[in-house]
This record gives C-alpha cells, structure tokens and sequence, in this order.
C-alpha cells in the first residue's frame, strides 16, 4: 500500500508547532509541537478520520501507514504548492459534502449539552490569550464568523451578514452563515478562476480555503466534546 502523503506546516508566533495536512484527504490535519511528533501521530489520526468518513457514508480512500512527506513550509497562513492549483468541480462538491458531515456531528453534539454546559467557562490549562470563544457558545459564534468573515473574504467573497455575537442564538446564526458559505461555494462551480491566489501578509486560495473550513469545523466540534465531557465530570 502507498505510504500517506503529508504536508508540513511549521506555524510561528501565536501558534507554534507543525501541523500535517494531508491534502489528498481533505479536513485531515494533525498538531504536535515537534516534527517527529506530528509525523508518528499521523497514522493513528488518519485512522479516526477514515472511521469518521465511513460513518457518514462517505468514500474512504486507502491509505498505508508510512509517511512520506511532501513539502514543508514555514511561517504564518502558508500556501503550499498544491493549493495553489484550481480546485475541481469535484473537489467543491466533496467539500460540501463534508461539511454537512462535520455540521451534523456538531449539532449533534451540542444539542445533547445541557443549557448550563453552553455558557460555562471551563479552567483551560493553556489558552491563548487572544482568543475570545471559551464558551461553547462563543465557539460556535467563532466557527460562523471565520466561515464568512475570514476565509471567503480571502478568495473573493463580500461579507453580506452581521457577525454572530459571542451571546447570541446558535441556532439562528449558525445556519444563517453557512447558507452564505454553501451559496458561495456553489457560485465558484461556474467562476473561470478556481484557484484565487493571493500572496500578502497572507497567502490564500480557493484549495487552501476548502481544506481550512472543514478541519476549523473538526476542530472545534472536538474542542466541545471536551467541554462537554468536562463539564459532566464536574457535576457528577
């Protein structure tokens, strides 16, 4: 079987560490402080995501348990050779696919919270300090924003709804946002330009931004679990 293919992104400042794509599988991405950390976590994460893909019904790629790495990058908000390509029609229509995959286990999710669990702060051990969603509600109001607010903006999109607020109902703006993200992902089917490279304090286009909204939703349906779980051992 075919080793996996990585890309290393080695971040600076607020966010060091290396992160590994796998831009053959995309949504798929694994942090670690060291190189030689995030390259041995590959194999037993990429195993989750092809469980989590199967449980939605979704096509679940071979992958072989050796690592070969493709590119390494350096610095903040990198593009790597791959991204800068054109996406497919394909690769738009997956993505959309997997974002209704990643939005059904979210909601799933915090529906099963308890009101309580949604405005708790939990006592993070290590946050960074310019990040404002603590909550879980404040997250999901940070998940909508970055949507329409951060990466559609960088391949061309004009921002059309308010931002969510931290306080605000989840179950009004986090469909409102991603009824924007589909709609302009849909409109890029029909674009002559499906790549959107752009190259400034930060490098963007329209692969980088398909890979990014998946994985930023993974994330921080993880980063709720966790709460959530928290929050339960707490008040056993």
């Amino acid at each position: 079987m075919a080793a996996t293919r990585i890309w290393l992104h080695e971040a600076v400042g607020n966010e060091s560490g290396f992160t590994a794509w796998c831009l053959d599988l995309p949504g798929f991405a694994t942090w670690a402080p060291t190189e030689r950390e995030v390259i041995a976590r590959v194999p037993a994460k990429l195993d989750e995501h092809r469980a989590w893909l199967a449980r939605h019904g979704l096509p679940v790629p071979a992958a072989g348990h050796a690592v070969e790495v493709v590119e390494r990058m350096r610095g903040d908000e990198v593009l790597f050779a791959r991204d800068a390509e054109p996406c497919s029609i394909g690769e738009l229509d997956r993505t959309v696919r997997l974002l209704a995959a990643s939005r059904e286990d979210l909601l799933a999710t915090v529906r099963a919270l308890p009101a309580a669990a949604l405005d708790w702060d939990p006592p993070y051990r290590d946050f960074a300090g310019w990040a404002s969603w603590r909550t879980v509600r404040a997250i999901l109001a940070h998940v909508a924003n970055t949507e329409t607010g951060y990466y559609l903006p960088a391949i061309g999109y004009e921002r059309r709804l308010a931002p969510a607020p931290p306080g605000g109902d989840w179950e009004d703006f986090l469909p409102a946002h991603r009824k924007e993200t589909l709609r302009f992902l849909d409109g890029l089917r029909a674009t002559a330009d499906r790549a959107r490279v752009s190259r400034g304090v930060e490098a963007w286009s329209v692969r980088k931004v398909l890979r990014r909204l998946v994985r930023h939703e993974l994330l921080h349906w993880k980063s709720i679990r966790r709460i959530g779980r928290e929050h339960a051992r707490r008040r056993a």
